[in-house]
């Protein structure tokens, strides 16, 4: 009796660090693998199991970093609107009045390629309305 128990004890010692260190989810593969109840061969078996847990893990990877990302952006953008200048408050009493300039004459045509400038680059549109505008008389 006294065999039996210290022999359950030393079996429950050498598998508690066994467990601590992760090799119990390879000893549930090598079961369940053994077992036969996956349907496949033993070594296929367990080359599906561990490539299904890489597969896994790098997803966590992935996410883990996605994650990181948006965050480091957040905190970038958040800082970017500290850093703009306050706009400048003029008073009311100091505002030059904003007079409307008569827009000249256009011709269909013109019209026309004055609303196309819209569709193109915005670095090319100023370009674009400065030619529409030269043409007019």
């Amino acid at each position: 009796m006294k065999k039996l128990a210290l022999l359950a004890f030393l079996g429950l010692m050498t598998s508690v660090p066994a467990m601590a260190q992760g090799d119990y989810v390879y000893e549930n593969d090598r079961r369940y693998c053994a077992s036969g109840r996956s349907g496949m061969d033993f070594n296929s078996c367990m080359w599906r199991l561990r490539n299904d847990r890489e597969r896994e893990d790098r997803r966590e990877d992935r996410r883990e970093y996605e994650r990181r990302e948006y965050e480091q952006r957040r905190e970038y953008e958040r800082r970017q609107r500290w850093q703009e200048p306050a706009p400048v408050y003029v008073p009311e009493y100091q505002r030059q009045p904003q007079y409307q300039q008569e827009r000249p004459k256009l011709s269909d045509m013109q019209e026309r390629a004055l609303n196309n400038c819209n569709l193109l680059a915005p670095r090319d549109q100023p370009r674009c309305r400065a030619t529409v505008m030269s043409t007019v008389r």
